[in-house]
């Protein structure tokens, strides 16, 4: 058994944000992603593995409500879907968090109002290093900071369009980019400025994506733990079912086969909830089962210490 101040599934824009801010807490943090971490290779930036092998898209079946099946591509790495994002990190405007008629009907209000939410806004433009201008959009809300860094200047082209429509009368303004550029010192900018941005992972982490910017700053906290490959399958409770007591965790070991047995890779560390075992399937009252080169255990993980 294993306790935790503090249980994170996922580490995407939710859980890797969270995590990085509750790091500096000193609280025991469990970070539980279903996926690994997304390689860095070649075909990060190769559009035919990326939008035509789906090279990074998830195997995962779903269904509708009436039984039809889909493919939700969907993203199992550390940092999510932020991984393949196209970093464009707009606010909503205020007249988004009340009710709004549509053609399709009508969107009820949000139970917050954009007052409620705009310091966060305001930290997480920090937090990912976004570059933009606020002021130059006349449809956006009030912002207590301003962007971290100076907006992307536009290129030749596009500098054109935006003169145009401005000489006549429009408002074309910078979008909010997160991304790791220095375009006043380029040989130390992270970001290349390269073509292969939006649906693309950055090869060279210059995408403030929940992994970079996430939850490798937590991870520098020695009171913070990152399991990968463990699916969260089920939530325990207490009797009343008024608060969470335990996570169910079902992780999958990849193992290297041999001519005459399996021998079981070596641990992540800190990571592993589970001795690596050679053929023995059994370990202690539960069973792991070999399936395609890999072992499946499930242990329980407390959020408190009791």
């Amino acid at each position: 058994m294993h306790s935790y101040d503090v249980i994170i599934i996922g580490t995407g824009a939710g859980g890797g944000t969270l995590a990085r801010h509750l790091a500096p807490s000193g609280k025991r943090i469990l970070l539980l992603e279903r996926g690994d971490w997304l390689p860095r290779e070649p075909q990060n930036w190769l559009a035919q593995d990326v939008f035509v092998d789906n090279r990074y898209v998830s195997e995962d079946t779903w269904y509708d409500g009436d039984g039809k099946a889909f493919q939700p591509q969907i993203h199992y790495f550390v940092g999510g879907a932020t991984k393949l994002y196209g970093a464009a990190l707009y606010r909503l405007r205020a007249e988004d968090f009340g009710e709004l008629k549509h053609h399709d009907g009508v969107s009820p209000a949000w139970p917050i109002s954009y007052d409620d939410i705009e310091p966060y806004y305001a930290l997480a433009e920090q937090l990912y290093e976004v570059h933009g201008a606020h002021g130059e959009d006349p449809t956006e809300g009030f912002a207590s900071a301003p962007y971290p860094y100076p907006a992307v200047s536009h290129e030749p082209r596009i500098q054109q369009l935006s003169d145009d429509l401005e000489a006549a009368g429009y408002h074309p303004f910078h979008a909010p980019c997160g991304i790791r550029l220095n375009e006043s010192n380029m040989p130390y900018s992270a970001c290349v400025r390269c073509m292969n941005c939006d649906g693309f992972a950055c090869a060279v982490h210059g995408k403030s994506d929940a992994e970079v910017l996430g939850v490798r700053p937590a991870l520098e906290h020695p009171n913070v733990e990152l399991v990968t490959n463990a699916h969260a399958v089920r939530l325990e409770t207490n009797d009343a079912g008024t608060a969470v007591t335990g996570v169910v965790v079902e992780r999958r070991r990849f193992m290297a086969a041999s001519s005459s047995r399996w021998r079981a890779a070596p641990p992540t560390p800190r990571s592993c909830f589970c001795s690596p075992r050679p053929t023995s399937i059994r370990t202690g009252s539960r069973t792991a089962r070999i399936r395609s080169a890999a072992t499946t255990c499930s242990t329980t993980v407390r959020p408190f210490s009791r």
